[in-house]
């Protein structure tokens, strides 16, 4: 079994302790394919040494850096921008979580508040009224309650005073 690139890695910089360097030591003497790989992470080490910066080269550079930023950014004279003329820069996950919130919203709240009794009006009848002081009688003031009439005399007589009255009664089960 060969040895990864992490434990070479290790080796290369002179990492491993004693039991371990010596059998990648070991390894690598028949390994001509873990050999392979170490001359590679070499010379990658060697490109890497080579491509750091001096101290005098990231000053000058990092002096560069600073006089782009103060002349983009922090000039005397550079306007200010009001809070509604800035961009707003939302990305694609953020627009589609908050489509979802709507959408949850909305469902919920049609849910709750939609239809306005659609659950109700298999139960209880619907009816509309649109009662005023000239249509409004007191039973109690007659000589017999309201026990006396029938269904028939009752919708007669509210026919007779203009109402339109529909009446329907579900679930109803006959008595034997």
């Amino acid at each position: 079994m060969c040895i990864d690139d992490g434990l070479l890695s290790s080796y290369l910089d002179g990492e491993l302790g004693e039991p371990y360097r010596s059998q990648v030591e070991e390894h690598l003497s028949y390994c001509t394919a873990c050999q392979s790989r170490l001359e590679k992470l070499k010379k990658l080490d060697q490109v890497v040494s080579r491509a750091t910066l001096s101290d005098e080269e990231l000053c000058s550079r990092m002096d560069q850096t600073l006089s782009i930023l103060e002349k983009k950014c922090f000039e005397q004279g550079a306007k200010k921008l009001s809070f509604w003329r800035k961009k707003l820069e939302v990305g694609v996950p953020a627009m589609v979580t908050a489509a979802a919130g709507i959408i949850v919203v909305f469902i919920g709240s049609f849910a709750a508040f939609g239809r306005g009794g659609a659950e109700t009006s298999d139960i209880m009848p619907s009816f509309s009224v649109q009662a005023g002081s000239e249509n409004i009688h007191l039973v109690s003031s007659r000589e017999q309650g309201l026990d006396a009439y029938s269904l028939e005399e009752i919708m007669k007589y509210l026919d007779s005073k203009g109402y339109n009255v529909d009446i329907s009664i579900k679930g109803l089960t006959p008595i034997e």
